[in-house]
């Protein structure tokens, strides 16, 4: 039996239909609307700073917790990646289970390679990419980047930097959203 994995572009789509059905297609998404949309419950507390959000899952019942001590774009990005993991990955093989039927999703460490080998670790680095695939198209969807960018100019700085906060998001994850939207070329501002 094969494993297909979702490409960049079903990522894509997953993320617009969610948006879609959570009538949050909008700048900013609405998190707090899209994780209704999904009946996940969201909690902020602190957590050890490298742990930026965790997902859990049991039975029908679904939480993110959010690193509170974490910068708001962090937060957003975070919550957006745990959602993607569920979109993308909650099935009821090849995880972890506790206590019947619990879903932890966990990376530890740091984003490496041999950050899932440890103990503790339940996903896999494509989950990791998926969902942060997910999560810059689910916070900067592909259509209201281009509408927005109609009349900026990408080569400077401080249009990146009006675009990131207009998303809510960081200036290094608008960069890299809009290099993946072929909407700027890293050569060119150099």
């Amino acid at each position: 039996m094969t494993n297909l994995r979702p490409d960049r572009l079903e990522i894509e789509q997953r993320a617009a239909d969610v948006l879609e059905r959570a009538a949050a297609f909008e700048v900013p998404v609405d998190l707090a609307k899209v994780a209704r949309s999904l009946h996940v419950n969201v909690h902020y507390d602190t957590l050890e700073d490298k742990v930026s959000g965790v997902l859990v899952v049991k039975g029908t019942e679904r939480n993110v917790l959010i690193n509170a001590l974490h910068h708001s774009n962090r937060q957003r990005f975070s919550l957006a990646h745990e959602l993607g993991h569920l979109v993308l990955h909650d099935s009821d093989g090849d995880r972890l289970f506790i206590d019947t039927n619990m879903r932890i999703y966990q990376r530890v460490g740091a984003a490496t390679d041999d950050a899932y080998s440890q103990p503790g670790s339940t996903t896999k680095p494509y989950e990791e990419r998926e969902a942060n695939q997910f999560a810059s198209a689910m916070l900067m969807p592909s259509e209201l980047v281009q509408r927005e960018v109609v009349n900026l100019d990408l080569a400077e700085e401080t249009d990146v930097a009006y675009l990131a906060r207009t998303f809510g998001v960081s200036d290094q994850a608008m960069t890299i959203r809009l290099q993946q939207l072929g909407l700027l070329q890293l050569a060119n501002l150099f």
